[in-house]
């Protein structure tokens, strides 16, 4: 099992080919390539012409300080209008599927495609829910021109009125199965689970696990204390990590151990991301180490 991590916030600090340097100097040998926010935002180089050839230096780059990218996360800050469907064909459509396009130069095997959930989740769920089976079935047929596969993962919305944390598409584990089963094309999409985003909505991510057992090919691992989407390193929140890595093991769990600690480097000098990216991976290697721990006791 390959430790790795989201890659877009030390992007945004230092920029690719520094962030790179100090990701593997730190032992990561996989990186999960963050298309997000910088594409929706027009000021990326995948958004230029010449992209194509960017994305085979980038690859270069990578290989050359001895890794390679394992996963990506497609572009998701769109500014949708509130309770109006969107123009996702229009405004949504071609940002993440120019991204699956560079995975294939990239040689990413998957990308990280959020569901369209702008509509409130609790009034409108069957429209959410259809909009989607669409949305993603449009996708395919990118999934299948490029060979990059698209990782559904469960979200959760923020209750406007009442300024809280509500349930979403995907995050209640046994719905997450049904539109996964109603998309029914395991060839161009795969399930990941964010283990953060479970626990904001009151579900369990150990629990959501073993409903997902092996259509689980994919994770966000990440911490948070219940109350906001904080994208910790894991044991600074709230959640039983023995739990969720007893449920990996007892799945079987094949994919990568993907971090996606955010605000890992926030408010802290330049000159500590070496000693912070190091710690994550160390904490990586306690982690998988515990996991397999778990699974010999099986």
């Amino acid at each position: 099992m390959d430790i790795s991590t989201e890659t877009g916030t030390l992007f945004a600090q230092v920029g690719e080919t520094r962030a790179i340097e100090i990701l593997t100097g730190a032992g990561f040998t996989k990186l999960d390539y963050t298309f997000t926010p910088f594409m929706e935002q027009n000021r990326s180089v995948w958004n230029e012409a010449g992209w194509e050839k960017h994305a085979k230096v980038i690859k270069s780059y990578a290989e050359d300080h001895g890794a390679s990218f394992n996963q990506a996360h497609a572009p998701f800050d769109f500014a949708m209008p509130v309770d109006e469907a969107p123009d996702w064909k229009r405004d949504i459509l071609p940002y993440v599927a120019r991204s699956l396009r560079v995975c294939a130069i990239l040689g990413i095997p998957h990308v990280v495609v959020h569901p369209l959930h702008n509509l409130n989740w609790h009034d409108r769920k069957a429209e959410v829910w259809q909009l989607n089976l669409d949305y993603y079935h449009e996708l395919a047929k990118v999934s299948e021109e490029t060979g990059v596969r698209i990782a559904l993962e469960n979200m959760f919305q923020v209750d406007r009125k009442r300024g809280c944390i509500t349930m979403d598409m995907l995050n209640e584990p046994h719905e997450y199965v049904r539109f996964y089963k109603e998309l029914d094309d395991s060839k161009h999409f795969i399930c990941l689970l964010d283990t953060g985003h479970s626990g904001l909505v009151g579900e369990d991510a150990a629990d959501s696990i073993r409903v997902l057992g092996p259509l689980l090919m994919g994770l966000h691992v990440n911490d948070d204390k219940f109350r906001n989407d904080d994208h910790l390193v894991p044991y600074q929140g709230f959640i039983n990590w023995d739990r969720v890595l007893k449920a990996l093991a007892d799945v079987d769990y094949q994919g990568d151990f993907t971090f996606e600690c955010l605000h890992l480097w926030e408010d802290k000098p330049v000159e500590l991301y070496p000693i912070q990216a190091r710690y994550l991976h160390a904490m990586g290697e306690f982690m998988v180490d515990r996991l397999r721990q778990f699974k010999n006791a099986n």
